[in-house]
């Protein structure tokens, strides 16, 4: 490993300060750790600096995301909606979105979501108010062919992804492209609520291409690049996420 390749704590920090991450912000990301380089001290290197740089009246919240039962080794897609919600376990169930989110749900005073596909873990100001009642939360189930991945309420109304929209978070994407945005889940839960619903009650789930839409939304200049380590970064207001998205998408 060259040199130019280790990255510290501190350099993490001075890397999100430059992206216009600042004390008391809320924000959420999807990342590579791998992609950052050689982290000293690894994922928690990485929390860390976004903690310190968020502060004590910031809120960091990752994805914890599952796809498969830990005890059986069965996966999402091979077992049925009832089998899914049984497997899940909100203490042990592990996340697959990589290193950074399964080292923060270990962490002593991390909190999560309630939902089997779609949970996502937070520490900080917002936290709680975040991650409380996702499994009251509702939205696309009519729909025939919903994925059995999007368990009830994953992405609906009052989900943590409908409270980052509200909430305006900042979202990043860390070594990572627009494949790998849940909130384009969100988007089309809306898309189908407040768009597809009013045009036919039986309207399929919207199926689009995250990595186009990811294009289109660089095109629009809602995108910020920057770099964490070695990481292209990708930094936008969530908000502006969701409605440009919607904007390009809706009929």
């Amino acid at each position: 490993m060259e040199d130019a390749q280790r990255v510290t704590k501190d350099m993490i920090k001075k890397c999100l300060v430059a992206l216009g991450i600042v004390e008391g912000d809320l924000v959420f990301f999807h990342s590579s750790l791998k992609s950052i380089g050689h982290v000293e001290g690894g994922a928690d290197a990485v929390i860390d600096a976004f903690l310190e740089t968020l502060g004590k009246s910031g809120t960091l919240v990752l994805p914890a995301l599952c796809a498969y039962d830990c005890k059986t080794g069965a996966d999402w897609d091979k077992i049925s909606r009832e089998e899914i919600e049984n497997a899940w376990d909100i203490k042990t169930t592990p996340t697959f979105t990589g290193l950074i989110p399964e080292t923060l749900r270990k962490r002593v005073g991390t909190i999560r979501s309630d939902n089997p596909t779609h949970s996502v873990t937070a520490v900080g100001r917002y936290a709680s108010e975040i991650t409380k009642d996702h499994k009251k939360a509702h939205g696309g189930e009519w729909a025939a062919n919903r994925p059995k991945w999007a368990s009830r309420g994953a992405f609906g109304e009052n989900s943590p992804w409908d409270k980052l929209y509200t909430l305006d978070a900042k979202y990043m994407l860390i070594g990572v492209d627009f494949n790998s945005c849940t909130m384009l889940h969100h988007v089309q839960m809306v898309l189908l609520e407040k768009y597809l619903r009013k045009i036919d009650g039986n309207a399929p789930w919207p199926i689009f291409d995250f990595r186009q839409i990811g294009r289109k939304l660089e095109a629009l200049g809602i995108v910020r690049f920057g770099k964490i380590g070695c990481a292209v970064t990708r930094l936008m207001s969530c908000r502006s996420l969701v409605d440009m998205a919607i904007k390009v998408l809706r009929p």
